[in-house]
């Protein structure tokens, strides 16, 4: 018998062996796997001592998105959206809290740390606050303390990350306690002023009964959601996403989302989401006064990024926000320092939108500054850098280009001497003139501008000149500016014109200023803007006619929602109260002015708006007292001394009127509408002269207006001094041959001379 083969044996070693090599390798996947998987269900943060903003607890959902999209987390993580609004850190926020001291609005603040506690004290009052929470991280911190009305206010004093000290957001701008605008009023309430733009799925939840907040939001910051929301009520079949992978958005749609937060504007509601469009949920500060903006539409006060990109010819041409900036970083995509941004389109032709192409442009023929030099750059000559908040360097977005011109005509800043500070703008002039000629291309907006800065002056010119501008303006949001400016000519005719005309526009910010300029008439023009698609059209118009809007009906319900979802500061408070005395219901609007007044009484507007209210209710003496209010806090503002001059003629105050038309007349000289009414003022207590002075210079003024010589010819006429009486009629008819009043005093005036 043979001996049994040992084959078998070997072939069961081998198999043993394999097995155990294939367990170890899926040991060691297994091993692989469940480390990847614990990576996924808790992604590695930045470290604390670098990030120092939220943990996966506090950021559910985004975390959630970190699992299939990790790179895109990290590079949120470390951005300043991140980073809107946080938690103290316990290494970052340390430095702030040692004990300093800081002087501003008559207080002396002390920044302490006190049982792990961050703490601010007012060494006035006594008064002291914990500190919650923080927002940003550079170039400064600013925080948020708790307020007895359930919300928290932002203090002014901020934290100068780099320089390690405290300074005031307002500068030397004095602010008392009694100020809307100080750190623990109501211009500084985070709920309102700050919170929709630094958290994600942000509601107010003002109560306006007991003026009390329950404010909510999803995540703290602005995260993933924020950006590409909404939730869906249950996870995409397929891909397991909770935000749809399917809607596909416009790069309108896109863009109207960075504008949300990056515009100066006001809210209708926080109902915004990403996919809404701007217009249906805010109105955005256009530079249709002074103080805000340039006239050429460069950013002045702090006016982040909206409304100069809409104003610009890069905004009209289709540029919206990620064209140059990383939608996750938010960083630059490309660097600016060597013009690699810029030239991405303007080296190469290339149309953002499909329709328009970009310019190109050589440096080396485009600008006087030599290459390579900081002044060669694109950002500094059409992008210039302005500090806001303090201490924060912003750019300008309307890419203007630099005008010393107008720098001298009108006192717009340029960047030729924004760099060039040793010089001023007569060379600024010359060298322009000599690099581009006698006519550059930034001649061709001197007209607009100049039209612009006529109207804040409320000069004469700016009339013809705004109307000459808006026939011949492109961009739309430029036009929904000069109407905005028209509107203070409202009764006129050509105004009333072009207003129809922008009724279809196809700017909704235009047909919002029509509705505006049409409602001053009750112009039936207006009536198809009341279901216009967008909402800041509709409200414009439901304002113009609030007094005539059924009860019921969901034009009134739309005006009080959004005026009760401002309420909650003194601008939401006067409209409540305007649209409530429209309907008559005086006891409501006597209670939200008396809110108004509480809330801010340091303004000027309040106490105006509050004495037209009595005026119109027979309480003339109160009126004159709101009045007198309102012009010791405005004393430079021509227009509260000449209402108060109305207010003092209808109490038969004729020496305090006089006075009062005097100092209006001391700040506007050619006002003619002042002049024209101490001039009545002026004959009715005796004083011809100077009665015959003021009508005569209105008339030098506005050589075009019939009124002012007719009414001299009216003064002469009761004087029975025939030979003046018919000589002004004469001139009154040969600037208005229609003038009938005139044609009567003439025919008067030459029977009976």
């Amino acid at each position: 018998m043979m001996k049994p083969t040992v084959r078998p044996k070997i072939k069961w070693i081998v198999i043993v062996c394999f097995v155990s090599i294939i367990l170890l390798i899926l040991g060691s996947a297994l091993k692989a796997w469940e480390n990847r998987q614990k990576q996924i269900e808790h992604p590695i943060l930045v470290e604390e001592t670098s990030s120092g903003h939220w943990d996966e607890s506090e950021i559910p959902i985004s975390i959630q998105c970190a699992k299939c999209h990790l790179k895109e987390y990290k590079q949120w993580a470390e951005s300043d959206h991140a980073w809107a609004f946080r938690k103290l850190n316990s290494k970052l926020d340390a430095p702030a809290f040692q004990g300093q001291t800081m002087q501003a609005h008559n207080s002396v603040l002390y920044f302490s740390t006190r049982q792990g506690v961050r703490k601010v004290e007012d060494k006035e009052t006594g008064k002291s606050w914990d500190v919650q929470y923080a927002t940003g991280r550079v170039p400064l911190v600013q925080y948020l303390v708790k307020a007895p009305d359930g919300g928290y206010h932002t203090m002014s004093s901020s934290w100068d990350v780099k320089k390690k000290e405290w300074f005031d957001i307002f500068g030397d701008d004095h602010r008392s306690s009694r100020d809307w605008g100080h750190w623990m009023g109501r211009g500084m309430n985070w709920n309102t002023q700050c919170a929709w733009c630094h958290m994600t799925s942000y509601h107010k939840n003002y109560d306006h009964q007991t003026d009390s907040y329950k404010s909510k939001w999803v995540e703290p910051g602005v995260t993933c959601i924020q950006c590409h929301g909404p939730l869906l009520d249950k996870p995409e079949e397929k891909t397991g996403c909770m935000i749809s992978t399917k809607r596909k958005l416009s790069r309108q749609q896109i863009h109207d989302n960075c504008a949300a937060c990056h515009a100066r504007r006001d809210e209708f509601d926080h109902d915004f989401v990403i996919g809404n469009y701007f217009d249906n949920h805010f109105q955005l500060v256009l530079p249709t006064q002074p103080g805000i903006f340039w006239p050429n539409g460069m950013q002045r006060d702090e006016d982040y990024c909206e409304t100069g990109l809409r104003l610009s010819k890069m905004g009209k041409a289709g540029v919206t926000c990620i064209d140059c900036h990383d939608v996750h970083s938010a960083t630059l995509k490309l660097p600016q320092e060597d013009n690699a941004l810029c030239l991405r389109c303007h080296g190469t032709g290339i149309s953002v939108d499909g329709k328009t192409k970009a310019p190109i442009i050589d440096m080396k023929t485009h600008t006087p500054c030599p290459q390579g030099s900081k002044g060669a750059r694109c950002v500094e000559c059409h992008m210039p850098e302005s500090l806001y908040m303090g201490r924060d360097p912003r750019r300008d977005h309307s890419f203007n280009s630099p005008d010393p011109l107008l720098s001298k005509e009108l006192g717009i800043p340029n960047a030729c001497t924004m760099c060039h500070k040793d010089k001023d703008d007569d060379w600024a002039i010359e060298q322009v003139e000599k690099f581009y000629g006698k006519t550059p291309k930034m001649a061709a907006y001197r007209d607009r501008t100049r039209a612009v800065q006529w109207a804040y002056e409320g000069r004469a010119e700016a009339l013809p000149a705004l109307l000459n501008s808006l026939r011949r303006e492109e961009n739309g949001t430029w036009r929904a500016t000069l109407l905005e400016l028209l509107d203070t000519w409202a009764d006129n005719p050509q105004v009333q014109a072009a207003a129809e005309k922008a009724v279809t526009d196809d700017t909704p910010l235009a047909r919002a200023a029509a509705a505006k300029i049409l409602g001053r008439l009750q112009n039936p023009a207006l009536l198809p803007l009341l279901k216009d698609e967008f909402k800041v059209v509709r409200l414009q118009a439901e304002w113009a006619v609030r007094a005539q809007l059924p009860g019921n009906s969901a034009a009134l319900k739309e005006l009080v929602e959004t005026a009760l979802h401002q309420a909650d500061q003194p601008s939401g408070a006067m409209k409540l109260a305007q649209i409530s005395y429209s309907r008559k219901q005086i006891k409501e609007a006597e209670q939200w002015f008396a809110k108004a007044l509480k809330w801010d009484p340091t303004s000027s507007v309040v106490h105006r708006d509050y004495a037209v209210f009595l005026s119109e209710q027979g309480k003339s003496e109160e009126a004159v007292e709101q009045m007198q209010k309102a012009v010791k806090l405005a004393p430079k503002d021509a227009a509260l001394w000449y209402l108060l001059g109305l207010g003092q003629v209808e109490n038969n105050d004729e020496p305090g009127a006089l006075e009062s038309f005097t100092e209006a007349l001391k700040i506007e000289p050619k006002d003619v509408r002042i002049l024209f009414n101490r001039a009545l003022l002026n004959e009715r207590v005796g004083k011809f002269e100077a009665a015959v002075f003021d009508l005569e210079n209105a008339s030098k003024i506005e050589p075009n207006n019939a009124d002012f010589p007719y009414t001299l010819a009216v003064f002469y006429y009761q004087r029975n001094d025939l030979k003046n009486a018919a000589k002004y009629s004469k001139e009154a008819l040969k600037i208005n041959p229609n003038h009938q009043n005139a044609r009567e005093l003439y025919r008067l005036a030459e029977q009976n001379s």
